[in-house]
C-alpha cells in the first residue's frame, strides 16, 4: 500500500509537470539549473578579477551544447564570458545587477536567441549571470527536481502517516471481524441455532456473513429434518421389537432361544438410545442430579435375568451409598445397559461381569472375557466398527454409548481389566455442593 501511495505521487507530479514544463519553455526555454554549475565555476583570479575554472559538470554542458555561453558579473562590476556572447549582454552589463530574474526572448543571436538571467552565490560572493544556448528544460528537470529534499521529506512523511494511520484505521474497521470469528468458533453440532452478527462488520462484508448464516440456517433445518426422521424411525422400530420379544419368551427355554432374546434386548436398548439421543438433540430434557449408585445398581438388577440365562455371573459394587452427577438418568440408563449388554454378548460364556461405581464419578463394567486388542481399544467406538464379524449387532452400540457420555461432559475408555478381559470405564464430572 505504501509502494503504491509513493508511485501514485509519483505519477501525480509527473503528469501535473507535463503542462509547467510546457509552459515555462515557451516563455524561458532554458534549463535554470545550468546556473549552478556557471556559479561553480567561476573563481577569482588576480586583482579581483574573476575566471572561469571549467568543471567537469560545465565541461560536459560546453561539448554537448556548441552554442553554449554566459556572462556573469559581481556586485563590484567585475565580470567574466564565455563562449559567442551577443553584443546585446554589453549593453545590459551596467544594470544588470538590478535585475533578479528575467527570462530574454530575444538576445541578438539566431543561434541562440532565448536566453536568462539569474542570481547565485559563488565563491567570489553573489554572481548575475546571463546564459543561452545550453541544455533545455525538459524530463530531466523534473527527475531533479523529485531528488530534492522537499520532495524527499514530503514522501517519508507520507510513509510515516501510513504506517501510523493505516494500522489504526484498518485494526478498528477489522475488530468486528475477530468477534465474527470468535461467535463463528461457537457453531457446532452442539451449538446449533447460532448465527454471525453484523453490528461491528464493515459493510462491505455484510453479503457475506448473510450468506453464512443462510447457509447455517440451511444446515440447521437439514439437520433437525434428519433428527426427527431418526426419532421418528427409533420410535416405530420399538413396536415391532416388542411383538418379536413376546414371541420368544413364549419359545421353549433352550441356548438358542436364550441368545435370541438377548439379541432383541440388544436391538430395544439400541433404539431406546437413539431416542435418547434425539431427545438430547432436540434439547428437550434438563439434566438434574442422578445418584450412580442407584442408576447403576437398578440397571444391573433388570439385566441380571438376561446375564444368568446367558451363562454368566453379574456383580455389582459400590464405594458408597450416594455419588451424584448432573445428567438425563434415562439416557445413562441406557449407556451402562448397553456396555453391561455387551460384556454379556461378547464375554463369552460362563463369563464374570463386575459392575462398579467409585466415588469420583467413575463407572467400571469388566468381565473375564477374551478382552480387546489395544490396537482396537480406540476404534470400537466408531459407528459401524466391529473388530470380529458376529451374527448380531451393527456396531453401533459403543458408539452410542460414546455420543450420551460426551453430552454428559464425560469419556467413555476401553482399557484391560486386572484379571484378564475387558474394562470399559465411564468418567462423569460429579455435582457441585450448591446444585
Amino acid at each position: 500500500m505504501i509502494i503504491m501511495q509513493v508511485l501514485v505521487v509519483l505519477a501525480f507530479t509527473a503528469a501535473a509537470a507535463v503542462p509547467i514544463i510546457n509552459l515555462v519553455s515557451e516563455g524561458q526555454g532554458l534549463d535554470a539549473g545550468v546556473i549552478r554549475e556557471i556559479a561553480a565555476a567561476v573563481e577569482p583570479a588576480t586583482e579581483g578579477e574573476l575566471m572561469v575554472q571549467i568543471t567537469p559538470e560545465l565541461g560536459r554542458i560546453v561539448d554537448q551544447y556548441p552554442n553554449f555561453w554566459f556572462y556573469a558579473a559581481d556586485s563590484e562590476g567585475q565580470s567574466v564570458r564565455f563562449g559567442s556572447v551577443p553584443e546585446h549582454v554589453d549593453l545590459m552589463a551596467e544594470n544588470l545587477t538590478r535585475v533578479t530574474v528575467a527570462n530574454i526572448s530575444d538576445i541578438g543571436s539566431p543561434e541562440t536567441p532565448m536566453a536568462i538571467i539569474r542570481q547565485h552565490d559563488s565563491a567570489v560572493g553573489r554572481l548575475w549571470i546571463i546564459t543561452a544556448g545550453g541544455p533545455t528544460i525538459g524530463l530531466g528537470t523534473v527527475l531533479f527536481a523529485l531528488s530534492r529534499p522537499p520532495f524527499l521529506i514530503f514522501i517519508i512523511l507520507l510513509t510515516a502517516a501510513t504506517f501510523l494511520a493505516i494500522p489504526l484505521f484498518v485494526g478498528r474497521q477489522l475488530r468486528g471481524v475477530d468477534e465474527l470469528a470468535a461467535e463463528a468458533n461457537t457453531v457446532g453440532v452442539d451449538q446449533r441455532g447460532v448465527r454471525l452478527s453484523m453490528d461491528r462488520v464493515p459493510t462491505e462484508l455484510h453479503p457475506m456473513v448473510r450468506a453464512v448464516n443462510e447457509a447455517l440456517q440451511r444446515l440447521d433445518s437439514g439437520m433437525a429434518q434428519q433428527q426427527r426422521f431418526m426419532a421418528d424411525a427409533a420410535h416405530e422400530l420399538r413396536t415391532p421389537i416388542a411383538i418379536l420379544q413376546t414371541r420368544l419368551e413364549l419359545l421353549a427355554d433352550t441356548d438358542e432361544s436364550r441368545r435370541l432374546l438377548l439379541d432383541v434386548a440388544r436391538l430395544s436398548s439400541m433404539a431406546d438410545q437413539l431416542l435418547d439421543l434425539q431427545r438430547m438433540d432436540l434439547s428437550l430434557v434438563s439434566f438434574q442430579t442422578v445418584n450412580l449408585v442407584e442408576l447403576a445398581s437398578n440397571v444391573t438388577a433388570d439385566l441380571a435375568p438376561l446375564a444368568i440365562a446367558a451363562g454368566d455371573e453379574i456383580i455389582f459394587e459400590a464405594e458408597g451409598d450416594k455419588i451424584e452427577i448432573l445428567g438425563d438418568q434415562m439416557a445413562l440408563s441406557r449407556a451402562l445397559a448397553n456396555l453391561i449388554q455387551n460384556a454379556i454378548a461378547h464375554g463369552g460364556k460362563n463369563t464374570e461381569i463386575t459392575i462398579r461405581v467409585c466415588s469420583d464419578g467413575r463407572v467400571e463394567v469388566g468381565d473375564t472375557g477374551p478382552g480387546i486388542d489395544p490396537a482396537h481399544r480406540e476404534d470400537i467406538f466408531e459407528p459401524f466398527h466391529r473388530v470380529a464379524p458376529l451374527q448380531h449387532g451393527a456396531g453401533l452400540g459403543l458408539s452410542l454409548v460414546r455420543d450420551i457420555v460426551q453430552r454428559h461432559n464425560g469419556r467413555v475408555v476401553a482399557r484391560q481389566n486386572e484379571g484378564g478381559g475387558a474394562l470399559f470405564e465411564i468418567l462423569l464430572p460429579l455435582a457441585r455442593a450448591d446444585n
